[in-house]
C-alpha cells in the first residue's frame, strides 16, 4: 500500500510538471494535479484547493460560490465551459412561474434584469436594470399592477398609464377640469404620492416664502383657490385681511390701486 502511495504521487509530480496535456479529461488547464487533487483523497477536491475562479473570466459572485463545480462543469471540461448565462440558466428562463420570459420576448441576455450577486436566482431580479427604474412607493408594488396580464415588454413607463384612474378622480385640486398635465411626475414625487410636492407653482407664485406661506399655514390649494377648479382666479385679501380704509390711506397716489386680489398680485408678484 505504501510502494502504491509512492507511485501515485510520483506520478503526479509528473503530470504536475508539465501541466494538463491533451489526455487530460479536464481540458487546456495550467493547473497541476495537485492543485486541486491529493493522494488521500483523489476523488475529493480538499477545501484548500488552490484554483482561484476570480482569476477567469468568470469571477464567482453570489449564489455561484456555493454552486457545485459539475453543475456548471457536466463533463468535467473546465476551460471550454461558456461564460453567458442562458448556457446554464435555459430551464429557468423557460419555467420562469412568474413571468414567461418567451411570451415575453425577454433577452437571453440574463444580467440585464437579473444581479449575479444576488444570494438567490429568485431574488437577483433588479427592476433598475430596466429601462423603468422603481423608486419609492414603486418598490412594494406587485409586479402585476403594473404588468396587468403578465404583459412585460412594452409596458408603458407614462405615470398616467397606471395613475389615469387617481388623475380623474382628484377632487382637491379638479385634475381634469384645472386641465392639469398627465405627467404626474409634474407635481408628484415616486418617494411620497401624496402630498404632491407641486414644483411648478414657484414658476406663478412663491408660496412657500415668508411666514404666513410657509406650510401649515395654507393646507389646501381652495386656501388661495376658492372658485374650485378655476386656478386663474385667486384670493389675496380672504388670509391678508387688511382695513380697507387703511389700505386705500397707504396706496393713495399709486397707479392702478384698487382693494382687489389680483391688484396685490400685479404689485407684490413675489408676495
Amino acid at each position: 500500500m505504501r510502494l502504491r502511495t509512492i507511485w501515485i504521487f510520483l506520478l503526479l509530480l509528473l503530470l504536475g510538471r508539465g501541466a494538463f496535456g491533451q489526455s487530460s479529461p479536464h481540458g487546456s488547464l495550467s493547473l497541476t494535479c495537485t492543485d486541486c487533487h491529493s493522494t488521500t483523497s483523489w476523488i475529493e477536491i480538499p477545501e484548500t484547493m488552490k484554483f482561484d475562479h476570480a482569476k477567469t473570466s468568470f469571477a464567482l459572485q453570489g449564489k455561484h460560490r456555493t454552486t457545485e463545480c459539475k453543475q456548471c462543469h457536466i463533463t468535467l471540461r473546465f476551460s471550454e465551459t461558456p461564460v453567458d448565462c442562458f448556457s446554464c440558466h435555459r430551464q429557468d428562463y423557460d419555467s420562469a412561474p412568474s413571468v414567461n420570459h418567451r411570451s415575453a420576448g425577454f433577452s437571453t441576455d440574463c444580467v440585464k434584469c437579473h444581479r449575479d450577486d444576488a444570494l438567490s436566482w429568485g431574488d437577483s431580479f433588479d427592476h433598475n436594470l430596466t429601462e423603468f427604474p422603481t423608486r419609492g412607493a414603486h418598490e412594494a408594488v406587485d409586479c402585476l399592477r403594473c404588468h396587468v396580464n403578465n404583459q412585460y415588454r412594452g409596458t408603458s413607463t407614462q405615470c398616467v398609464s397606471c395613475h389615469l384612474n387617481e388623475y380623474r378622480t382628484a377632487q382637491d385640486p379638479n385634475h381634469t377640469a384645472a386641465g392639469f398635465s398627465t405627467d404626474c411626475a409634474t407635481c408628484h414625487r415616486a418617494l411620497t404620492w401624496q402630498p404632491a410636492a407641486f414644483f411648478p407653482h414657484g414658476a406663478f407664485f412663491p408660496i412657500a416664502r415668508g411666514d404666513r406661506h410657509s406650510p401649515g399655514v395654507w393646507t389646501t390649494c381652495r386656501d388661495c383657490h376658492l372658485e374650485g377648479a378655476n386656478y386663474v382666479s385667486f384670493e389675496c385679501i380672504d388670509c391678508h385681511t387688511h382695513n380697507k380704509s387703511a389700505t386705500d390711506s397707504r396706496h393713495e397716489g399709486r397707479k392702478g390701486y384698487i382693494y382687489q386680489s389680483s391688484a396685490c398680485y400685479r404689485c407684490h408678484p413675489q408676495g
